[in-house]
């Protein structure tokens, strides 16, 4: 195996690692196992638990913003409806990644070790995303002027927190575009008299 597929194939093992045992939890060990490989393969590739912590939240929060906000900057749809999607995509995403989205939930609880501050650049960005789309909506008319963009950026990435819940106890997908439609076009459209 190349170095390259060997580093793209322990990433996979470290995500899948942290997703299962937790961000506290996971050692060079238990990288080494579900990879089949040798421990000093482990720590070749991550001389350190820390490092291999950067390279699993790196790609998470990578997946999270190239592969789920950004192709919906330009979509060609009104803001409420590529905002919409971008909550969908991520939706979706518990089923197709569901790594990714487990490790980015305990992420965005964590508090200790260095953890919270690295969540918070993630954030930043998020928001920083969002509120582009919220941009683009208020130029086009389509997001209600009274908005405070950063707050509402902050309401919008705060909703993927309540699309894992209402998925992980059981909400359909047909319940999630319900509620995420219901919210995002009782909160972000303009009013008839606003418009």
């Amino acid at each position: 195996m190349s170095p390259a597929a060997r580093r793209e194939q322990l990433l996979d093992c470290a995500l899948r690692t942290f997703a299962h045992k937790g961000l506290g939890e996971t050692r060079h060990t238990d990288l080494a196992q579900l990879a089949g490989v040798a421990l000093p393969t482990a720590f070749h590739y991550y001389p350190t638990r820390a490092d291999m912590t950067d390279a699993v939240l790196d790609e998470v929060s990578r997946f999270l913003i190239d592969d789920i906000v950004v192709p919906h900057f330009n979509s060609g749809v009104p803001a409420p409806q590529a905002i919409e999607r971008v909550l969908m995509t991520f939706c979706d995403a518990i089923d197709t990644h569901p790594d990714h989205v487990r490790v980015w939930l305990e992420w965005s609880v964590a508090l200790r070790d260095g953890l919270w501050e690295r969540y918070l650049v993630f954030y930043r960005k998020a928001l920083d995303g969002i509120g582009r789309l919220l941009a683009r909506g208020a130029a086009e008319g389509s997001i209600a002027p009274h908005l405070n963009r950063d707050d509402a950026a902050r309401v919008i990435v705060g909703l993927a927190h309540m699309i894992v819940q209402m998925r992980l106890s059981g909400s359909s997908r047909e319940q999630v575009v319900q509620t995420v439609h219901s919210l995002v076009q009782g909160y972000l459209q303009p009013r008839p008299e606003q418009a």
